[in-house]
C-alpha cells in the first residue's frame, strides 16, 4: 500500500483552513454573544441586589415608623384611659351618674 503523500499534505491544508474558517465565523460570534450575554446577566444581578437593598432598607424604615406609631397609639391610649376613669370620691358625676364612655 502506498501512501500518496500529497493527498495526505493537503487534506491537513485543507483541515488547517477549515480550523481558521471555522474560528474566524463561527467560535468568535459565539464567543462574543456569550461574553455579552454574561454582561448582561451581570448587570441585571447588580441591579436586584441594589434593588433589594433599597426594599430592605425601606421595610426596615416601616418598621421602625410602625414601632413608633404603636408606642405614641399605646401612649396616648393609656393618657386617655386615665382620663376616663371616674374619680372615686364621685366629684366628677353629675346627679350621681356615671359618665359616658
Amino acid at each position: 500500500m502506498l501512501i500518496d503523500w500529497f493527498t495526505v499534505g493537503a487534506q491537513a491544508l485543507n483541515f488547517l483552513i477549515l480550523v481558521w474558517l471555522m474560528k474566524r465565523f463561527l467560535y468568535k460570534p459565539i464567543l462574543h454573544a456569550i461574553d455579552e450575554r454574561e454582561k448582561r446577566i451581570a448587570t441585571e444581578l447588580a441591579d436586584a441586589d441594589k434593588k433589594k437593598a433599597e426594599a430592605q432598607k425601606e421595610s426596615d424604615e416601616f418598621k421602625h415608623k410602625n414601632e413608633e406609631f404603636d408606642q405614641q397609639r399605646s401612649a396616648l391610649l393609656s393618657k386617655q384611659q386615665t382620663r376616663r376613669k371616674p374619680n372615686i370620691s364621685g366629684s366628677s358625676t353629675k346627679r350621681g351618674r356615671l359618665p359616658r364612655l
